[in-house]
């Protein structure tokens, strides 16, 4: 794939131009990419008090009981959103549903393990373990081109 920058000093907008023979996965994940320029904040709550989350801070959202729960660097709070909810807005995202209860953030990820029964050991840079399941194997594996 080539990649071409033109700088004009008269645009008052950025204009992105794909070129392509075919739709590939590749190409798809850059359109995808340039769509999802949006800025999502995710609301988690604790005690009372409401704090506004960059989806960077995110480790992993998973689920405890009837409850959707976050888990940043320094605290765990609640999110009124549904773990569907919060996969129709990972387009083009680092986030990446690794389970039925687990949406993790891949660059908070330091490594993966294989474990005997076909499914990952995800741990995370904070020390977290989690596991993937068999049905999301594939996808992960896709998603870090593996």
């Amino acid at each position: 794939m080539k990649v071409e920058l033109q700088i004009d000093k008269n645009s008052t907008e950025s204009k992105f131009i794909i070129i392509t023979n075919r739709i590939t996965r590749e190409v798809e994940k850059i359109i995808n990419f340039i769509n999802s320029n949006k800025h999502v904040t995710y609301k988690g709550t604790k005690d009372q008090q409401i704090y506004l989350l960059n989806p960077d801070d995110i480790f992993y959202f998973y689920t405890e009981g009837q409850r959707v729960m976050v888990k940043t660097k320094n605290q765990v709070l609640q999110v009124k959103l549904k773990l569907y909810e919060i996969e129709e807005q990972m387009d083009g995202t680092n986030l990446i549903r690794i389970s039925n209860s687990i949406i993790a953030n891949i660059d908070k990820i330091n490594n993966l393990e294989m474990s005997f029964n076909g499914t990952f050991c995800i741990k995370f840079i904070n020390g977290d373990i989690q596991y993937s399941s068999r049905r999301y194997v594939k996808k992960i594996k896709e998603f870090l081109n593996l």
